[in-house]
């Protein structure tokens, strides 16, 4: 894994979908660079994991609501980064077979939490009169679909436009917004026939390259997507026989 030391002492991190695989890294990562990290996720059990872990405290609830956006908010006394990477990822149905309900419930879940705490984000860093970092989490999905997750795409070429709106139009106030598009990500990486790299991805991978974006290092990226995906953005066809299914 990377070897590149970020320092984060004294600054203060949310990272949402902190229960989930690439979550629990970005906590760590966070953390162990000496951020004060709260990590927000409705799964209550899942947030066990941090325990009592240094640097972290938790909050369980459902982002897609304004008042759980604004108990985010009431626990902090200044913010850095927003991380956005609370998503439903699992919902795997055709467009054609599609509920309504299963739409609604997985705009709400991937892009409107990320709506409702970036605004927030960017009010806070306006009236406190300073700047601020951004970073959603997207998926290769954003840009080319899948062949039974439309609305998870949908969403994340939504995280995409948000993120460039975020940009263009709050550059000006120091606010910098972001997106990483991983794929193929596990937490034991293995070969991978479909990527070009010849290998999946690790979670802390993503996470490093979080830490990276919202780095001064990373001082004049803003609207940008960075993919994390062993090559696969960059390949024009993939077989379909040598495709594997993975996490993004």
């Amino acid at each position: 894994m990377s070897s590149v030391r970020y320092d984060y002492s004294g600054e203060r991190v949310v990272v949402t979908g902190a229960a989930g695989l690439i979550g629990r890294a970005l906590v760590a990562r966070f953390a162990g660079a000496g951020a004060r990290v709260l990590a927000v996720d409705r799964d209550t059990g899942g947030l066990e994991v941090f325990g009592d872990a240094p640097n972290v405290t938790t909050l369980s609830g459902d982002l897609a609501r304004e008042d759980v956006a604004d108990a985010v908010f009431a626990r902090l006394d200044r913010l850095d980064v927003l991380v956005n990477n609370a998503a439903i990822t699992g919902l795997r149905t055709p467009l054609i077979d599609l509920e309504a309900g299963d739409w609604d419930a997985v705009i709400a879940a991937n892009l409107r939490s990320a709506y409702l705490l970036s605004v927030r984000a960017a009010r806070h860093w306006r009236d406190a009169g300073r700047g601020g970092v951004i970073i959603s989490l997207s998926s290769p999905g954003g840009s080319r679909a899948h062949d039974d997750q439309s609305v998870y795409d949908v969403t994340k070429a939504g995280i995409e436009a948000l993120s460039r709106a975020i940009a263009v139009e709050l550059g000006g106030l120091g606010i910098r917004a972001n997106c990483l598009a991983p794929a193929s990500v596990v937490g034991d990486v293995r070969p991978a026939t479909d990527l070009p790299s010849g290998r999946t991805t690790a979670p802390e991978e993503v996470a490093d390259a979080a830490l990276f974006l919202a780095s001064p290092a990373a001082a004049q990226l803003n609207g940008h997507v960075l993919h994390i995906d062993g090559g696969l953005h960059a390949r024009l066809r993939t077989d379909p026989s040598q495709e594997q299914r993975h996490d993004v």
